[in-house]
């Protein structure tokens, strides 16, 4: 299955999508989806699958070769570096992705009884997803 197929943006979110895009690539690196020096998609591919802007993936592989999470070899493409970056935790990602989700939570003064319900449902609903793709 390719990775990318679990890949999915949304546009009604607050979130920029070159961050939401970034995000995913941590995960799916950092979870072992994508290996050490696999190839990933060009630039190009990425534009095209997901319909964003160009410059968008490449800000996006940009910044993930700057934080030492992928590699670009001129001319044959853009890989997946061999040891990740120390700040390279799922732990981390999903820490920030909370982070995000409690301000806007606070800022639209729900409780935090509220919030867990909703994360909650949401988590059961994924893994009920999750056990039916593994059938």
């Amino acid at each position: 299955m390719d990775p990318l197929d679990i890949f999915q943006i949304d546009e009604s979110s607050g979130v920029p999508i070159w961050i939401q895009i970034r995000k995913r690539l941590i995960y799916l690196i950092g979870s072992g989806h994508f290996k050490s020096s696999e190839r990933l998609p060009s630039v190009r591919e990425m534009s095209v699958r997901f319909g964003v802007n160009y410059n968008t993936i490449n800000k996006v592989y940009q910044d993930l070769e700057r934080d030492g999470y992928i590699y670009t070899k001129r001319g044959l493409g853009t890989y997946v570096a061999e040891g990740l970056p120390e700040s390279a935790s799922i732990d981390d990602d999903i820490a920030s992705m909370a982070d995000e989700l409690s301000s806007r939570a606070v800022e639209k003064g729900m409780s935090l009884g509220d919030l867990l319900e909703i994360v909650r449902v949401h988590y059961s609903r994924a893994a009920a997803r999750g056990a039916r793709n593994d059938l």
